[in-house]
């Protein structure tokens, strides 16, 4: 499995109080592993947990966001209702390992 196991949308943009929907694939392996969504801030490293899976295809929704994970197609979709001008900015979509650093994806929220 390569190192950047994880992909999805460089930008998406979303209307003022519309709703937010990304997807996100990964390698074929990490069905079972947690999926998760978290906001950049201005260090790149730093990365602030939004909302994360169980590793189940079990919806999880903590306030406007939620996560869903699709084994068979190998993806996950995030999606956000009510979207304002203060979600925009970067986030990344993951796949936690136990063994090795989270892999994950950036994508632009406009």
């Amino acid at each position: 499995t390569g190192v950047w196991a994880v992909k999805g949308p460089k930008q998406v943009t979303a209307d003022q109080g519309s709703l937010l929907a990304v997807s996100c694939s990964y390698e074929p392996g990490y069905e079972l592993n947690s999926k998760y969504w978290c906001r950049q801030s201005f260090l790149w490293f730093c990365c602030t947990n939004i909302i994360q899976t169980s590793g189940s295809e079990v919806t999880v929704t903590q306030g406007r966001v939620s996560i869903r994970d699709n084994h068979t197609a190998h993806s996950f979709m995030v999606t956000q209702s009510g979207v304002t001008l203060g979600d925009a900015g970067r986030y990344s979509c993951g796949v936690k390992r136990k063994l090795w650093f989270s892999t994950s994806h950036t994508t632009r929220v406009m």
